[in-house]
């Protein structure tokens, strides 16, 4: 294993405002306690192409997109005088690139944790200071994997969605689209912020400069997490939605989102046997760029997203009409953050932490996610794998084939035969809602 550093030019262009230390807004510090971001790209060995080349490659294409990303050079700091996190930028700064080899096959890998650790470089501190990204090029037998942790003070899906699209088409020779990324924090201000941000590290990291991960409450009890993907094709997808919409008795089609969401949900509490009048939480995260006032630019990079969250009894979602039910709870949602997304910010700490153990379901990422299309210039990926932090989390991204939908489980390893029957069904159109 070799780790070197892709460092931000000297001497060239000054850095944009806010410069070489960009102080975060309160809906990045959110997400201080939170694990970096991990994700690894599984690419079939390039043909004619040697692992010296990829390399070579990905390091150059790599700096070339850096400086418009400048923040993810950086590294993550807490300042006890003022009480705030930013990123600093150091004279010197770069991201680290590890170049590595390893016996794994591509054809027998699994989706679970340990494949991740190898394959994604470990930038996660206990305490601040900690590096905002780095990057892992690894050797495997029959491919190629490319792993990327970032801390996600830096950046929200869309945001690190919009590093991964330049990347790749600078190390394909091309422009990609668009305007040039966004990191000035002060285009997310809102009332309140600086108070936001002081409560949030209170009640996330109250022992600053120490950052303790937020751990699942199964895991710190010893219960064994399993881990599965599934895909669901294109029609697979088309047929839950006509039958949500007839169900449920809405003039129009729900979003993929949507319709996954409220899938995931009730699978979760059958395949937890959960049928009593106890709640079972759904919570995940909505883009409010263009619902903030004043609206937030699309291509800003930093985190503009508010938490969402629906309940429903366990006898409500496991009905016959549970899955309608719980598809308008969550259009209700969604509709709710679009009315005002932050009204309720100074519970988010508070509402995510009253879930009992076991009884929340966790939905990240988003079907608008497309991974599979990531083409470093040597064919578009054979897998993708990301990281997961909780019991009941489910990871939704585009599917490799067109209008097809990827989701990955993280449950009980008790719970997952029944969660996979489940899910088996509905893929094959057999499921009766």
């Amino acid at each position: 294993m070799n780790t070197s550093t892709v460092a931000l030019p000297a001497g060239g262009a000054p850095l944009p405002a806010p410069g070489r230390r960009v102080l975060l807004s309160a809906l990045d510090v959110y997400w201080v306690a939170l694990p970096p971001v991990r994700c690894v790209f599984l690419f079939q060995s390039p043909p004619s192409v040697q692992f010296t080349d990829v390399v070579s490659a990905l390091r150059s294409s790599l700096e070339r997109v850096l400086p418009a990303f400048y923040p993810f050079a950086g590294v993550l700091t807490y300042s006890p005088d003022s009480h705030a996190l930013s990123i600093v930028l150091p004279e010197a700064c770069g991201v680290a690139f590890v170049e590595a080899k390893t016996d794994l096959e591509l054809d027998n890998l699994v989706d679970d944790d340990d494949v991740l650790r190898q394959l994604s470089p470990d930038i996660h501190r206990d305490e601040l200071p900690a590096p905002v990204m780095a990057v892992q090029v690894t050797e495997i037998v029959g491919g190629v994997a490319v792993g990327m942790a970032v801390h996600h003070c830096a950046a929200d899906g869309r945001g690190q969605l919009r590093f991964l699209e330049m990347w790749t088409a600078t190390a394909r020779g091309q422009v990609c689209p668009g305007p040039e990324p966004l990191h000035d924090r002060r285009l997310v201000r809102f009332h309140g912020d600086d108070d936001l941000a002081r409560l949030y590290l209170q009640q996330l990291a109250p022992d600053l400069p120490r950052v303790a991960p937020k751990e699942d409450i199964a895991r710190e009890q010893g219960h064994a997490l399993s881990r599965r993907t599934f895909t669901f094709s294109a029609s697979a997808v088309r047929r839950l939605k006509q039958r949500l919409a007839a169900t449920a008795n809405t003039r129009t089609y729900p979003s993929t989102f949507a319709a996954m969401a409220s899938l995931g949900w009730v699978s979760m509490a059958r395949a937890r046997g959960f049928t009593d009048d106890t709640p079972v939480f759904v919570v995940f995260l909505a883009d409010c760029r263009a619902h903030m006032s004043p609206p937030v630019p699309g291509e800003y990079v930093g985190n503009s997203v508010a938490l969402c969250t629906a309940s429903l009894s366990g006898l409500e979602l496991t009905r016959p009409e549970g899955p309608s039910m719980a598809l308008l709870a969550i259009q209700e949602a969604v509709a709710e953050v679009k009315r005002d997304p932050l009204v309720d910010r100074a519970q988010w700490c508070a509402k995510f932490a009253a879930i009992p153990p076991g009884r929340g379901v966790v939905l990240a990422g988003s079907p608008w996610f497309h991974a599979y299309e990531m083409d470093f210039g040597f064919g578009r990926p054979a897998r993708f794998l990301t990281s997961m932090n909780h019991d009941g989390e489910i990871m939704l991204i585009a599917g490799r084939e067109p209008g097809s939908v990827q989701l990955s489980v993280l449950i009980d390893a008790e719970k997952m035969p029944a969660l996979h029957a489940t899910f088996q069904l509905e893929r094959h159109g057999d499921a009766n809602a």
